[in-house]
């Protein structure tokens, strides 16, 4: 198996990571901290993603409106915006 890639199941997913953080988040109103949020996407998901592509991810959620992100000591706390719900109409 020279030159082959390992199967990353990361690449073909059913629920693209957006959706799945954004209705983990419509789960939670109140907010919920990066490591929680990580944990819930490969409980309820299970999603297999680095990282970066969390971040990737959050960053634009964050620059389209839809979430907002705070940093809390040494992780960020996500929570969605509170015109959330004008933008999803």
């Amino acid at each position: 198996m020279c030159g082959m890639t390992k199967y990353n199941p990361g690449y073909w997913r059913i629920t693209p990571l957006f959706r799945a953080i954004l209705e983990v988040l419509v789960s939670k109103p109140e907010g919920i901290t990066e490591g929680d949020l990580d944990e819930a996407l490969k409980k309820k998901y299970g999603l297999v993603f680095a990282k970066s592509e969390l971040y990737h991810t959050l960053m634009r959620l964050e620059l389209a409106g839809l979430i907002q992100v705070e940093p809390v000591g040494k992780e960020f706390f996500v929570k969605l915006s509170p015109r959330f719900n004008e933008y999803i109409k």
